[in-house]
């Protein structure tokens, strides 16, 4: 509704696109809204929203050995042995 607001009435007559085509919304609500839309509208046409599952990750080379302290995973089905029977 309000592109077709935008259209119809133009840039900056918001009140007119509050009234008519956006009711829910008031002129200055309207104006933030443009304000905005014309920012992202701006701004590079090929960037988009980034989103976690974009994020790549890169293979180790040289993989790096767990700390000498680290406890070893040992004992029968992976369990560690602690004495229990199993």
């Amino acid at each position: 509704l309000f592109l077709i607001g935008l259209d119809t009435y133009g840039r900056g007559d918001w009140r007119s696109i509050s009234r008519n085509m956006v009711v829910t919304r008031t002129p200055t609500q309207v104006a933030s809204h443009a304000q905005k839309f014309f920012l992202r509208q701006n701004s590079v046409k090929d960037r988009r929203r980034s989103s976690i599952h974009d994020i790549t990750t890169t293979a180790d080379t040289q993989p790096i050995p767990p700390p000498s302290n680290f406890p070893t995973q040992g004992g029968s089905m992976g369990y560690q042995n602690i004495n229990y029977p199993m």
